[in-house]
């Protein structure tokens, strides 16, 4: 499983860079950019990680993964999104920095597109709403454990997760954010079979990996590890 694994890894990092190449970015293919893909990779690593913590606490609260996870678990989870927040800040804020240094016509009209109209307030919503107040949000370590905090943030990254629109729409509605029912129907179709088929896989599988050898280091990682013996400590 660990071999497979690696090489899920590496076909979703691909798959998912020559994706977001190749629909998104070739919209504008005068612009190019060594970020891009990347940029999305973080993105939407981010939103997983966000995604399941909810699943995880629905399928704990429903009783299927009681006695599995404990607060140390959803304490990772929730670190991990903490770090693809500032991942995902540091190489967006990267490529913008360096293309407006650089100030070159070929590269800066990518970005003057996106602060016309209504853009720039859907930008603005990204620097803020992507990056600062998750940021600051997770930045303690008790609201890491507070389902009570960590639920409504989930949602709140659904929400923000419009960098999907900020490269699409500019090219198609340049003065100012629109929204096609078309936009609403591809996303509630593709979502609707997306969570159909993600459904009907839960039902075939267990909900964590039997016989996974480090399953039990996994299961006591919540325990504290034995104090040495003071004589040892000397």
């Amino acid at each position: 499983m660990r071999f497979v694994s690696y090489i899920g890894i590496f076909l979703f990092a691909f798959s998912l860079t020559s994706a977001s190449i190749d629909w998104m970015k070739s919209l504008q293919h005068q612009w190019f950019s060594t970020m891009y893909g990347v940029i999305y990779f973080a993105g939407s690593t981010w939103l997983t990680l966000a995604t399941v913590y909810v699943i995880v606490l629905i399928r704990k609260n429903i009783g299927e993964l009681r006695g599995v996870l404990f607060p140390t678990h959803f304490y990772y989870i929730g670190a991990l999104l903490f770090a693809f927040t500032v991942f995902y800040a540091y190489v967006h804020f990267a490529q913008y920095f360096i293309i407006w240094n650089a100030n070159m016509p070929e590269e800066t009209f990518w970005y003057k597109l996106r602060e016309k109209g209504s853009w720039w307030w859907v930008g603005q919503v990204i620097i803020f709403g992507h990056f600062f107040v998750p940021f600051l949000m997770l930045l303690r370590i008790d609201w890491k454990l507070k389902l009570t905090v960590m639920g409504p943030l989930a949602i709140w990254a659904w929400l923000m997760h419009n960098d999907v629109a900020f490269n699409i729409l500019p090219v198609l509605h340049p003065e100012n954010y629109t929204v096609h029912w078309m936009d609403i129907g591809s996303f509630l179709v593709i979502g609707g079979i997306l969570a159909i088929l993600f459904l009907k896989s839960l039902k075939t599988s267990a909900p964590y990996p039997l016989r996974d050898p480090r399953l039990k280091e996994s299961l006591t990682s919540h325990e504290l590890p034995a104090s040495e013996p003071a004589e040892a400590a000397h």
